[in-house]
């Protein structure tokens, strides 16, 4: 994928990473939820749907879960971010899916 985008959404992931360990320390239970409530102004800078926090916190929670099925080569802010592009697409478009 050669979207521009990309690096965007992949810098934002990292940051919240970095923010969430700062004032957690560590994993957390509701980890997505509050990356997407910190993401969220930002997201509707690099995304065409501007997702709710809602649908941004279902998107980190598939990531999560696609990730740890697949275990794909690329680092998971790489691959989080590429599947945020195509799940913002189909939102877009209106066509759902699952993946």
């Amino acid at each position: 994928m050669d979207d521009p985008r990309l690096d965007e959404l992949k810098a934002l992931l990292v940051a919240a990473a970095h923010a969430h360990h700062a004032v957690y320390g560590g994993a957390r239970r509701a980890w997505a939820r509050w990356y997407a409530e910190w993401m969220y102004g930002q997201l509707s800078e690099v995304l065409a749907s501007a997702p709710s926090v809602d649908t941004v916190e279902e998107w980190l929670t598939r990531a999560d879960a696609r990730y740890t099925a697949e275990r794909p080569d690329g680092s998971w802010p790489r691959m989080y971010a590429t599947w945020f592009l195509e799940w913002d697409g189909e939102a877009g478009s209106g066509v759902p899916n699952s993946n």
